[in-house]
């Protein structure tokens, strides 16, 4: 079969970092183009909607485009936008998340702010996988397979450095495995000088303005401390009251920040042993805390769930809101609700269903947590309007 190659004229940015073109009023999504080019493309993928393809040539390239500082970029699977410039990036992803809030959500949330921090040297958690030569690496771009990193731009210096070092090894993964156990992926974490990886280490402690937070390496922590304090700063702190709730809680990261504002906490997480982290990382608040390590949807049936709550907290996984959470929600009567995404797609779907059920989003601010890539974190307030 002969491929069928086009010219095409990007239009705009996928929530994946791909450029969008169109062709017989069909999307196709290209891997390192940028909205305003014109290239040339091979289709790898049909399907009914859309198609996938495979950048050829740039005919007319964007102003915006530079060389990408990895020598990895576009094999290494982590980054997808190293060769735009980062304030376009920005521009791009408040463009993408815009549309996103009107055409799922059915609201327009206007001019949306993005909160940045640094466009490399910000990632202080990642996943390393084992490479066949015993190296250290990560997966290549649309594979399972993996590539040997000499270095990541990303990772904070410390982490960056230590993986240099160890990939000058003949085979790194070889002697690490002595300590870690035979495991072909594991997840390490780094902040100022101190190293963390799982299998050697069961917690990592991480400093978040101030207070020392312990967790699971093995767990879900933050990747990028610096612009989670400003999302903390923003939206957490500034909440008080009598009573809180923390759903999906984790570890109790922002349970330990509202503990110095309210006097009672419930915390509600389906993870045991994040529970278990988070009494240990609570164990001296101010106010009163109670731990529920069941999922949401069982909390909400529970006696507990039928006190009242001043501000609600919610920072659910990137399905977001299951629609029986959406409507206890809509039965509440707090009168802040705090919604910390790290999808906008589902956040747009959710925002739509509590609108309707009477809650007004007082701001709604986006936070990019993964410069280079086409992910982005939003939290929204919300108020009863009482």
């Amino acid at each position: 079969m002969t491929a069928e190659m086009l010219t095409l004229g990007v239009e705009k940015l996928s929530s994946h970092g791909e450029g969008i073109a169109f062709s017989e009023g069909k999307a196709v999504f290209i891997p390192y183009t940028i909205p305003g080019e014109t290239v040339l493309c091979e289709i790898t993928e049909s399907h009914a909607s859309f198609l996938r393809a495979q950048l050829l040539e740039i005919k007319t390239a964007s102003p915006h485009r530079v060389d990408p500082p990895c020598p990895l970029f576009g094999i290494c699977g982590g980054c997808a936008l190293q060769h735009i410039d980062y304030t376009h990036q920005i521009r791009l992803k408040q463009e993408t998340a815009r549309e996103t809030f009107r055409r799922i959500g059915g609201f327009d949330p206007a001019e949306l702010e993005i909160v940045t921090g640094e466009p490399y040297h910000y990632r202080n958690r990642t996943q390393v996988h084992a490479c066949k030569d015993s190296g250290l690496g990560f997966t290549k771009a649309g594979s399972r397979e993996t590539v040997r990193t000499p270095h990541c731009p990303t990772l904070v210096p410390v982490l960056d450095r230590w993986f240099a070092s160890e990939n000058r090894k003949a085979r790194p993964f070889h002697e690490l495995s002595a300590l870690i156990g035979d495991r072909p992926r594991f997840t390490a974490f780094a902040q100022d000088e101190r190293i963390y990886i799982e299998g050697r280490d069961a917690y990592a402690h991480a400093t978040v303005l101030g207070k020392e937070f312990r967790f699971p390496v093995a767990h879900f922590f933050q990747s990028n401390i610096s612009v989670l304090e400003k999302l903390i700063a923003r939206y957490i702190e500034p909440l008080e009251g009598a009573s809180a709730l923390d759903l999906y809680s984790g570890a109790g990261l922002f349970s330990l920040f509202l503990a110095d504002r309210f006097e009672s906490i419930e915390c509600v997480e389906s993870d045991s042993v994040a529970v278990e982290t988070a009494r240990g990382n609570l164990s001296n608040a101010r106010s009163a805390v109670r731990f529920s390590d069941i999922p949401a949807e069982r909390w909400i049936k529970t006696p507990h769930a039928r006190q009242s709550f001043e501000c609600i907290v919610v920072d659910p996984p990137r399905a977001g809101l299951t629609a029986e959470v959406r409507a206890w929600l809509a039965g509440t009567d707090a009168r802040i609700l705090t919604y910390v995404s790290c999808d906008h797609a589902s956040l747009a779907r959710d925002l739509r269903d509590l609108h309707s059920a009477g809650w007004q989003t007082l701001s709604l601010t986006l936070f990019d947590f993964y410069p280079q890539t086409g992910r982005l974190e939003a939290v929204a307030r919300l108020s009863r309007g009482v």
